[in-house]
């Protein structure tokens, strides 16, 4: 009976939709919308056109600096690719808006980016991979589902990205439920752009996030009585309760969020069944994955040299392999506090430490996940080495406009200020080769022209860039305090304008944000009303 009611809840809102959405007057700054005088419409406008779809993960949803909001999203490289398709062919494509706070701006709008920020190989399904989540199962999970009947009851971006396609469909939603739903209702030619994967080893890389126990890397010895008291109390709590760990960089913590290599190659073949790559009219594009251990997120002897050099600290010449921005933050953070001896231990522990080795296997895994979307076979399918063409870019950097952007931090102008993300540049850059390959007749970015505008790029060779001009929130607090204090001032980072007290009371409230939904912990807060009961 519950079910029962639970469908029928769920036909009566989509029903409810459809005569809202018919009786709305169209939205002209809606991107399926195009409006063309008929005497002026070019003969390819008369033409069916084509729905472009992207199905993936924070690269395809268009993430930058731990967020998504409009501005990204428009950034990114699908708008891109989107912007030049619409000069020469009809094309329908719609994106999930989010304002700044993440919520969303156009609910109505039935999405054609389906992407959504943290998605793996699993949850592209609706489901948690068990080895991850501390269990011997995969199991279902709403967490991967779009399932809200309104706007005001999402719990989560599956909502927030998805709806009202679940309305439609007349059930919750994963992403590939969503993408599945376009391609059973499309009578004309579709194109599907597949980017998945990336997430199976971005957490081993990251050594951030997961569950049971969520990953932090930070030195919290070092730190925990610089931060507040109550959330240095939560943190310990945290890891004594066995679900926050801080030593993310040793060979069982990396394996733990590492993929199973048979679970990939299942999986895939799963998701390839249900979709049916012999579609009548229907191209799919699969992309391979760059080596994540070589995004700007994870800092060399080299990076922590060249920033925390500016404080006159020296890094022990015995220190080698890679941190982790969280650590690097610290790290100067500590060094703004006079404490500089604490440095050296941080520097020097394995667990927050990536070896080359443990790099090296990381990487291995990420290209035998590249050689199984390489199987995917149909009857217009076309696999794109992205991965390939990426790692080259980490390796030798990117040469634009007599520049040549590097995998560095900040001071490679290629990524984000989360260090993961690519910046504008090289989102451009992915849409140029992703249209030579799916329409050579489009028009392509001038990267220098992108550049020009692109906030990630250093402009002054101090490592700091002037960012984007959006609100912050959680992580992405952190991350703009090493914005340029002053844009196109030479030397100084928002951090050095403030005193150690008041950075240390940012983190800490960014780190009570990152925590504060493990349940375990929440009640804990609650419970000393570190934070307000619900």
């Amino acid at each position: 009976m519950k079910n029962k009611n639970k469908t029928l809840a769920f036909l009566a809102a989509a029903f409810l939709f459809l005569v809202f959405l018919s009786l709305a007057p169209p939205a002209s700054a809606d991107p399926q919308v195009r409006i063309n005088e008929p005497l002026l419409r070019p003969a390819w406008l008369w033409t069916p056109r084509t729905l472009l779809l992207g199905v993936g993960d924070s690269l395809t949803q268009g993430t930058r600096d731990a967020t998504n909001n409009k501005y990204n999203t428009e950034n990114a490289y699908l708008n891109l690719i989107a912007q030049k398709l619409g000069s020469v062919m009809a094309i329908k494509f719609a994106q999930p808006l989010l304002d700044e706070d993440e919520n969303r701006i156009n609910p109505l709008t039935v999405p054609t980016n389906l992407a959504v920020d943290g998605e793996d190989i699993f949850s592209f399904a609706g489901y948690e991979y068990g080895k991850r989540a501390g269990t011997d199962w995969n199991y279902l999970s709403d967490e991967y589902r779009c399932d809200r009947l309104q706007p005001y009851l999402f719990a989560d971006m599956h909502d927030k990205v998805l709806y009202p396609i679940n309305l439609m469909a007349g059930k919750p939603v994963s992403q590939l439920d969503a993408l599945i739903w376009h391609l059973d209702r499309t009578d004309g030619p579709a194109w599907v752009i597949f980017w998945l994967g990336n997430n199976d080893a971005a957490l081993s890389t990251l050594g951030l996030g997961g569950k049971n126990p969520q990953y932090l890397p930070i030195p919290f010895d070092q730190i925990k009585d610089k931060l507040k008291s109550g959330v240095s109390y939560l943190l310990s709590f945290g890891e004594k309760m066995g679900v926050l760990a801080f030593d993310p960089y040793t060979p069982g913590h990396i394996d733990h969020n590492l993929t199973e290599i048979n679970d990939f190659q299942d999986q895939f073949k799963h998701i390839l069944k249900r979709i049916n790559l012999n579609r009548s009219n229907t191209k799919f594009f699969f992309l391979t994955f760059p080596h994540y251990p070589e995004v700007g997120y994870l800092m060399d002897k080299g990076d922590l040299s060249f920033y925390l050099g500016k404080l006159g600290y020296s890094v022990p010449s015995s220190f080698n392999g890679r941190v982790s921005l969280l650590t690097f933050i610290s790290l100067y953070a500590l060094l703004k506090s006079g404490e500089a001896t604490r440095l050296g231990p941080v520097l020097a522990a394995d667990g927050l430490v990536m070896s080359d080795e443990e790099r090296e296997a990381i990487n291995g895994r990420i290209d035998t996940f590249s050689q199984f979307v390489k199987t995917a076979s149909g009857a217009d399918v076309r696999i794109i080495d992205m991965g390939e063409k990426l790692n080259a870019v980490f390796a030798s950097g990117l040469p634009v406009g007599g520049k040549t952007l590097t995998r560095n931090w900040g001071r490679g102008s290629a990524f984000s200020l989360d260090g993961v993300h690519a910046g504008h540049t090289v989102h451009a850059y992915i849409a140029n080769c992703l249209l030579e390959e799916i329409y050579s007749s489009a028009p392509t970015y001038d990267l220098a022209q992108v550049m020009a505008s692109d906030p990630y790029v250093d402009r002054d060779g101090d490592g700091w860039v002037a960012g984007p001009n959006y609100k912050a929130s959680g992580r992405t607090k952190i991350l703009f305090l090493f914005k340029d204090a002053k844009e196109g001032v030479h030397g100084s980072a928002v951090i050095d304008t403030m005193s150690a007290s008041d950075v240390w009371n940012l983190i800490s409230d960014a780190l009570l944000e990152e925590i504060i939904g493990i349940p375990l912990i929440r009640t804990e807060a609650q419970r000393l009303e570190i934070v307000p009961a619900k």
